[in-house]
This record gives C-alpha cells, structure tokens and sequence, in this order.
C-alpha cells in the first residue's frame, strides 16, 4: 500500500485534505506527461534529427503505457481488494507448522523482492539523471524547443521523470505479487493433496483404508474450488494487462535497440539498454507465473492419482460398497476435469504462456537483426 500510494497508483483518501493532497501529488506526475506531450507536438512540428525523435516518441510510448497501466489497476481495484482478502486469509491448513512456516518464508523473500526493484529504481533515477538529463537537451524540461530553467529544476524534472517511469515497474509488481501469492496457495493445495496420499499408502489395510477419505478430502476440494474462482476473477485484471505489456515491449525494444544500433552504448544509452532487459523479463516472469497458475486442475488430479485409487478401492464388506462407489465417482470427475485449464489471454488476443515469451524474443532478436543490417 505505501508504495502504491508513492507512486500514484492508489489511495484511499479520508475526506478531503487527503484527497486534496492526492490529486495534488498525481497532478504532479500529470505535468510531466503533459510536457512530453509537449515536445511531441513540437517536434511534429519542427522536426529534428532521428535521435532526438527516437528519445521523445519513446518517452512519450512509456508514458502512455504507464496511464494505461495505472488506469487498469484503478478500473480493477475493487476485485484486486476482494482478491488480496481470499488470499490473506489463511484458514486453511493454518495448524500445519510447515504451511505456517512456507508462507512466512514467502513473505520474507516478497519483502526482499520489492526492496531489490525500489533500489534497482533508484539507481537508474541516479543514473539518468546524471546522464541523460544532464546531457541531452530532449529529457530537459523545454518551452518552444529551448531549455527552461537551471540545472536544479534540471535535476527536479529529471528525478520526477524516472519516478513516473518506475510506476511501469510498480505496477507490475502489484499484479505479480498477487499471482506469486496464488502460486503458493496451489502449491500448498498440491502438498497437502499429496500428503494425504502418502498416510493413506502408509495405513493400506484393504477395509478401512477408504474409510474417512471423503471427510479428509472435503476442506481441499473446498479449497480447490475457491482457487478457481479467484483465478477465473484474477483474469479480468491479468488481461488487460499482458496486453499493454506484451505490446509496449516490442515497441520498447524497437526504439531501444534503434537507439543503441545508431549510436552504440555510451553513458546515456546504457539506461535504454536496461529499460529493454526490465520489459523483457517482465514479459517473462508474466509468461512463467500464468504457467503455473494454469495448471491448477491437471496438478490436483495427479496429486490424486497418485492415490493409486483404481487398485486400493476393493471393499470385501458389503456396507462399505456405496461408499467406494461415491468416492469412486468423485475422483472420476476430477480426473475428467483435469483438462480444463485456465486459460489466460492477452485481453482476448493470443494465449499467455511461455511459448509467448519465445515469440517475443524470436520477434525482437529478428528487430535487432534488422535494425544492425540497417545501420551498416
């Protein structure tokens, strides 16, 4: 919440000197966008050479898909709230030391990631504006293509920029961190599926080893139930937003890799360079989370053939025989169901999947190629 709030994606203001403040604090970043769009219209009009437009029109792409970003989250907020309180209750399998144990391990490791990302931002606020900003007239604050102000409100305007820019990056944390958080309550679904398992191979007597299966199965069943239907509602946000990604990437890559084509790496043009390697493996830790969370029912109906169900379920007491055939059909369901897997699409348009990923890199590799062939 205090980072979402530092980087303008939501508050829930308390009357209005908050909410005062808050508009205050978004307009801020509102201004820069502003200014961009500025240059933009400026370099239309009086157009410069190909460097200084690749600068601006590639600012001006992050920018745009920044608000588009931010506005998704905004627009979804509501279900995010209802989903972060699914996941933050944590009724099931809270006795077990070891769930108790996993979860705090996870949030141990959650806590070092989003620190890792503010000091990896931080150090290309330092970086750009001791370079880019300093140095190139097109990442100055400009009133009719001349600089406006010192190098103080320089470097205030430079700092405000890469601020704005790292919203990209905090963004997608806020979608990561809630499939991360449903990864590991499929995992700790799984395992427990898989636990019981391994008590019923240990207790393998013929009669009673069925006995109270049902009983043992239902709080899991429950769960995989709830699972789904939060992962059914998480694609509403998911969506939306692996098409801004997946599509700003290759646009992204297209004017960062022009950029370092023409002019090779040097001081200002390394930030470029590392913005294309963020959008990459955004694109790639996106592709790799959906994967698992796909797979939700396929895992749980081999977690429970792993039972070896079709070969134990041999009841020799007559009074036990409607009971195995009920179980019998329960996990005949789940099985046949085992094939439906949840699928996640770019707002409709293609699936998300790691195959996904290897067509972005294969496009962008083919861009570069292009784009070296080009400058010779």
């Amino acid at each position: 919440r205090y980072f979402e709030k530092l980087y303008a994606i939501h508050y829930n203001a308390r009357g209005w000197y908050d909410r005062t403040l808050w508009c205050l604090f978004r307009a801020l970043y509102g201004l820069i966008y502003l200014s961009y769009i500025y240059k933009t219209h400026w370099l239309l009009h009086h157009w410069q050479d190909s460097l200084s437009s690749a600068n601006i029109f590639g600012v001006m792409w992050f920018f745009s898909a920044v608000i588009l970003r931010v506005a998704i989250l905004e627009w979804h907020y509501p279900l995010m709230q209802r989903l972060q309180t699914f996941l933050n209750d944590h009724s099931y399998q809270r006795k077990r030391p070891e769930v108790v144990a996993k979860r705090a391990q996870f949030y141990r490791r959650t806590n070092r990631l989003v620190l890792a990302v503010m000091a990896i931002n931080f150090v290309e606020i330092v970086c750009f504006t001791a370079t880019n900003v300093m140095k190139l007239e097109d990442f100055m604050l400009q009133f009719r293509g001349a600089t406006a102000g010192g190098w103080p409100v320089q470097v205030v305007y430079g700092v405000l920029t890469m601020f704005w820019g790292g919203t990209y990056c905090m963004g997608f944390m806020v979608c990561y961190l809630l499939m991360a958080i449903f990864q590991l309550e499929i995992d700790i679904l799984v395992q427990s599926l898989e636990d019981v398992g391994h008590s019923l191979r240990a207790a393998h007597e013929s009669d009673i080893f069925w006995d109270n299966i049902i009983d043992r199965l239902r709080p899991h069943m429950y769960r995989l139930e709830d699972l789904s239907i939060n992962l059914q509602h998480l694609k509403e946000v998911i969506g939306p937003i692996a098409c801004v990604q997946y599509y700003s990437t290759y646009l992204v890559i297209a004017d960062c890799c022009f950029i370092v084509v023409s002019h090779g790496l040097s001081s200002y043009s390394i930030v470029y360079f590392i913005s294309m390697m963020v959008f990459l493996t955004e694109s790639f830790f996106l592709c790799h989370m959906v994967e698992h969370l796909r797979n939700l029912k396929p895992r749980v109906a081999s977690a429970l053939y792993d039972f070896d169900w079709m070969l134990q379920m041999q009841s020799s007491r007559q009074h036990l025989a409607s009971q195995y055939r009920h179980i019998r059909r329960t996990f005949l369901l789940i099985t046949a169901q085992s094939d439906q897997n949840i699928h996640f699409s770019f707002a409709g348009i293609g699936e998300i999947s790691m195959n996904s990923f290897a067509q972005l890199l294969e496009k962008s590799y083919s861009m570069l190629t292009f784009l070296l062939q080009f400058a010779k």
